[in-house]
């Protein structure tokens, strides 16, 4: 996905491969009216923090809905199901 967007200015200092495909994704995302980004961190803070606030920025900069789910509190999957169904909610929404 990371060739299908041409590089683009970011907000932080993007230099490693991770981040710079997600942003691409998060770009790309913004020009397919069919399909949403779910970002999955481990502890939403230290690189995820930095990786939450500029897919945020992407997204919404396009109007899409920013979704993020910490992986490293499940302890079951009813609060992910509940965290999915709000997005697709808020998709029907707009």
């Amino acid at each position: 996905m990371c060739d299908r967007v041409e590089k683009f200015p970011v907000k932080v200092l993007n230099q490693w491969t991770y981040h710079s495909r997600l942003y691409a994704a998060a770009k790309y995302i913004l020009t397919q009216p069919d399909m949403n980004l779910v970002q999955l961190v481990s502890f939403g803070c230290g690189i995820d923090a930095i990786t939450t606030d500029e897919v945020r920025s992407i997204l919404e900069s396009g109007g899409k809905i920013y979704t993020q789910i910490k992986i490293d509190e499940i302890t079951n999957l009813g609060a992910v199901k509940i965290r999915l169904r709000s997005l697709f909610a808020a998709i029907e929404d707009n």
